[in-house]
């Protein structure tokens, strides 16, 4: 027995031993310029050349307006000061981005920038801004890049236009794939799919590279009499081959034709491997699930994307500015809109209902002249009438009008801002500021059940810019077909929020202060919603638990998918899936 008890006390003291000494996590990391790991000069060189195109090392936007900077010039920094808010511009190069926050570094004690207001006698940072551009105008290029990034375990990134709401497409001391000059653009009257079935009937169809911005598309597919579901900014300048189809993209057009991942039938991209593979229904389909919504560039960098077009009817808009004196005026607006909204969705309408201050907007579109939906005008009216009756609120403008297209009322509205009616979509989209953004999708069932305590915390913002793009055939799709969140097969609405601040004078305190205010107001929504679905496409710095927000319970899939053909984490971004353990700038991993 004596001896048994010295047996079992040694074993349970081996026992505490082992529980004593925890492993110590294990930090890996990307090789920077700079770092003993870095390709030497002479590599980078051997690489370059098999490329189309030499090498970009850029310098921030605004470097030519430091004196002490070598690339000053005094011409070419009144140049940069006159496009430094045209989003145009910025898509067009690969060192600036549409929120200028994302070329920056903030950290807890210094805002690292190259603001050419500001102090141009201080140091002009290279910030986010990449330390090499790779001009891409070839499969060939990216496959190289690709296997040149994963030998040497760099940081890569990817640009197509910079419309980015959490920098994902730039990084510090990056090496950047810059695929905005793949610009080609393909019709067929009757794709078939890779690999589909024999008898399979083809679709009026369109193929575009990743360069192609949905305003050149739209005019394009418009020329051919048709329609394709794309994203709305203002000038077009959004990328239509890049983040917005692999991260699902809602649009105007959604509740008649569906998200513009329901319309894409075959893409193309490199893999992390390197290898160019076809995506589709019959072509590996698991790789085309996830890239219908799964976020980019995580599962491939995409070369191309085919979208089913449509006939393009004529279609009837509403526009609305209806302005209120008194609080009480304004939270009854907002409870009469809550509580006739799915009513306004199931008549045939779709659009955005921005507000700020006072003003509340709309701008909505039915297809048909008149409505081809017998209910739209009738239910829309009867909103009208309600509202003109609530003391404390005014109607400064109601119209109705026709347009020969979806095309017609895209130019007026968010091309022509001078033709357009009611809110100016121009103007409220910008560029060459910081933001911090954030998204909500509002499910039907919270204008349905939850009417005054929704419109209650919705008149809480004083300035948000919803988009009513659910509904309709959006609804209609199986929630499981794809890997886009499935928050967006039963909400109505995606409400959005963004805050700036003043660049110049900023501090990191402040920074992260209205970062934090986007993410209060928008759990104010989250409340009352019981939703926690979000559009990964307009991203929330502090969002809570992304992969439930972004992904909801698609998201164990489509992690342990990344991770069989991504092993080595070549393609991770912020927020991005199995992002898990990367700190912000993905530089190094704790394991």
């Amino acid at each position: 027995m004596l001896g048994l008890s010295y047996l079992t006390l040694a074993l349970a003291l081996a026992t505490t031993s082992i529980k004593a000494s925890p492993v110590e996590p294990k930090t890996v990391c990307k090789c920077l310029p700079g770092q003993s790991c870095f390709p030497s000069p002479s590599t980078i060189s051997a690489f370059e050349s098999t490329l189309s195109q030499p090498l970009i090392h850029p310098r921030p936007m605004g470097s030519v307006c430091f004196p002490n900077d070598p690339t000053f010039n005094a011409l070419e920094c009144d140049a940069v000061k006159s496009k430094w808010h045209n989003g145009a511009f910025r898509t067009s190069v690969p060192e600036a981005a549409q929120f200028i926050n994302w070329e920056t570094m903030i950290n807890s004690t210094a805002v690292d920038q190259c603001d050419p207001f500001g102090d141009v006698n201080d140091t002009c940072f290279q910030g986010r801004v990449p330390w090499g551009v790779v001009n891409v105008t070839s499969i060939a290029d990216i496959q190289k890049t690709v296997k040149f990034a994963s030998q040497h375990n760099l940081k890569l990134i990817v640009k197509n236009t910079g419309h980015e709401n959490l920098g994902r497409s730039f990084g510090q001391k990056s090496i950047m794939l810059w695929t905005h000059n793949m610009q080609e653009i393909k019709f067929s009257n009757s794709f078939v799919p890779k690999n589909a079935p024999s008898g399979t009937q083809g679709v009026t169809a369109v193929t575009i590279e990743p360069g192609v911005q949905w305003g050149t598309l739209y005019r394009a597919v418009a020329e051919k009499g048709q329609l394709v579901v794309g994203g709305i900014g203002a000038g077009g300048s959004v990328g239509a081959g890049g983040g917005w189809p692999m991260g699902g993209g809602h649009s105007v057009l959604s509740p008649f034709y569906g998200l513009g991942v329901d319309n894409i039938v075959e893409e193309t991209v490199v893999l992390p491997s390197g290898e160019h593979v076809t995506a589709n229904l019959y072509t590996n389909p698991d790789l085309f699930w996830a890239l219908r919504g799964g976020g980019g560039p995580s599962f491939g960098i995409l070369t191309s994307v085919t979208y089913r077009t449509h006939p393009a009817p004529p279609v009837t808009a509403a526009f609305l500015v209806a302005n209120t004196s008194t609080e009480e005026g304004r939270l009854q607006l907002f409870k009469e809109w809550v509580k006739i909204h799915p009513d306004i969705v199931d008549a045939g309408w779709a659009g955005f209902w921005p507000y700020s201050g006072t003003q509340f907007f709309l701008t909505l579109m039915a297809m048909g002249n008149p409505p081809t939906n017998p209910k739209a005008t009738a239910t829309l009216q009867g909103f009208y009438d309600k509202i003109a009756t609530i003391p404390g609120v005014s109607i400064d403008l109601e119209v109705t009008k026709p347009y020969t297209g979806f095309q017609q009322w895209y130019d007026d509205n968010f091309i022509h801002s001078q033709n357009g009616i009611g809110f100016n979509y121009t103007i409220g989209d910008f560029s060459g500021v910081p933001a911090a953004v954030s998204s909500v999708l509002i499910p039907r069932t919270s204008f349905e059940t939850n009417t005054d305590d929704l419109a209650v915390a919705l008149a809480e913002l004083t300035d948000a810019r919803p988009f009513l793009v659910g509904g309709g055939v959006v609804s209609k799709v199986d929630p499981d077909a794809m890997a886009v969140n499935p928050a967006f097969r039963s909400m109505l609405s995606d409400i959005t929020i963004a805050l700036s601040w003043n660049v110049t004078t900023a501090t990191p305190q402040e920074v992260h202060a209205v970062e934090q205010t986007v993410t209060d107001w928008a759990n104010g929504i989250r409340d009352v919603t019981k939703s926690p679905g979000a559009y990964v496409n307009e991203a929330e710095i502090l969002i809570p638990n992304f992969q439930e927000a972004y992904w909801g319970n698609h998201y164990p899939r489509l992690r342990a998918f990344k991770q069989s053909i991504d092993p080595n984490d070549l393609l991770i971004v912020r927020q991005g899936v199995n992002s898990e353990g990367w700190d912000d700038e993905i530089m190094c991993k704790t394991l």
